[in-house]
């Protein structure tokens, strides 16, 4: 039987945490580098800052259509061997890649269904591997796993932009997909060495294993009872719509408002990354569990606000800063997402809960759609300030709801034995 880590020992010295958690850092990395590098092959062959969008929105589709479904599949079934199966696909996708941009016979369309593909393995990546990291951490353990999983996940987000635009401007597409292909096939090989089976009992909530749809509807019916659950989702949808899709203007900013080279946009939007990873690693050492709330709706608040000062004094300064800024806010809802679902779900429904934050970030298809068809129509740096005051709202409505619960502290499941 698989036994979570004690309070003793660090997370570092368990074998199946380390090779779980190298594994996120891997596949974050493959993630940014395709995210920046796609972005500006789609702008040079389109140019068109709605169809660079549209590559994100694309890959954020599998997040809504399959979370929730994979989420429900990882409560049957066991996480590591479906991730192995996500991390294969992943890798021949890559692969496949790299021969189109080789024989320079990549076109936008090739890219966007490349694109869809590699957002059905990052649908699998919240209800499946951070779930393992959950299990081994142990519920006492659970707020620094998480952090410091997100701390590699932002530290990602700083390697692979600044990667990520240096290999493209000197080996283009092949080299970014080639050096994915690589890094997925690592972390094949190191999720084949973890020893964890969480096979749960599917008794417990009457799961018919053929139709993981209904353990689905069951998450659905779950949420829709529990405010302080529905108040994680809407903060989640409203990161993913108005917060987050800011990123996928950097490379349009960047060339078209800043005439900057591919590797200087890498090198600022590393920037974001490198900010979060340190505002992760400092939530892990100081940030006590009564205070999860509150960072987690100001983190994502506070993002909003920095997005409208970067929407309404354009330049690169102000760009420097403002991504900066959104560094350490990011880090505050990043860090506390997984961590509040975890502690919030009884045991047999986190896989479930998981998933339903996987549509939530979804969601962000609506924003990148949003975010593009404004940029073309009014300007990149017009689309964040509209981008800005639309989130605005929802967060207002939210807050009014979180006052109630901010006081309480969060109501940590009884976990197994």
């Amino acid at each position: 039987m698989n036994k979570p880590a004690s309070n003793s020992e660090s997370l570092f010295k368990n074998s199946q945490f380390l090779a779980v958690w190298t594994v996120g850092i891997l596949i974050g990395i493959v993630r940014w580098l395709e995210f920046l590098a796609v972005g500006i092959f789609a702008y040079d062959v389109t140019n068109s800052a709605f169809l660079v969008a549209l590559l994100a929105l694309l890959r954020f589709l599998p997040l809504a259509l399959f979370g929730s479904y994979i989420g429900a599949l990882s409560d049957l079934f066991d996480s590591a061997r479906l991730l192995i199966i996500g991390l294969t696909m992943a890798a021949i996708v890559s692969l496949i890649m790299t021969g189109l941009f080789i024989f320079n016979v990549a076109e936008y369309w090739q890219v966007s269904i490349a694109v869809f593909l590699s957002g059905v393995f990052w649908a699998s990546d919240q209800p499946l591997r951070r779930k393992i990291i959950g299990e081994i951490a142990g519920m006492k353990r659970i707020g620094q796993a998480m952090a410091t999983d997100t701390a590699t996940s932002n530290g990602s987000r700083l390697i692979g932009p600044l990667l990520g635009g240096v290999i493209y401007q000197w080996l283009g597409g092949a080299g970014i997909f080639f050096i994915g292909c690589i890094l997925y096939g690592i972390a094949i090989f190191l999720m084949k060495r973890v020893k964890w089976s969480d096979h749960p009992s599917a008794s417990d909530l009457g799961f018919n294993p053929v139709t993981p749809l209904r353990g689905a509807w069951q998450a659905i019916t779950y949420a829709s009872k529990n405010r302080e659950v529905l108040c994680v989702l809407g903060i989640t949808v409203v990161f993913n719509i108005w917060g987050f899709p800011m990123l996928s203007m950097i490379p349009v900013i960047g060339k078209e408002e800043l005439a900057l080279t591919p590797g200087f946009v890498g090198a600022i939007s590393a920037l974001e990354g490198g900010c979060a990873l340190i505002g992760s690693l400092l939530i892990a050492k100081i940030i006590k569990p009564q205070y999860y709330r509150q960072l987690y709706f100001l983190g994502v608040f506070a993002l909003l606000t920095i997005i409208f000062f970067m929407g309404i004094t354009p330049g690169l300064t102000t760009l420097i800063i403002g991504l900066i800024g959104a560094g350490f806010a990011g880090a505050c809802f990043s860090t506390m997402q997984s961590t509040l679902a975890y502690l919030i779900a009884p045991p047999e429904m986190r896989g479930r809960l998981l998933g339903l934050i996987t549509i939530c970030i979804g969601s962000g298809l609506i924003g990148f759609a949003n975010i593009g068809l404004m940029a073309d129509r009014y300007g990149p740096s017009e689309a964040l300030t509209i981008i800005a005051i639309e989130g605005a709202v929802p967060m207002l409505v939210i807050g009014i709801i979180w006052r109630e619960l901010r006081r309480a502290t969060v109501p940590i499941a009884k976990s197994e034995a």
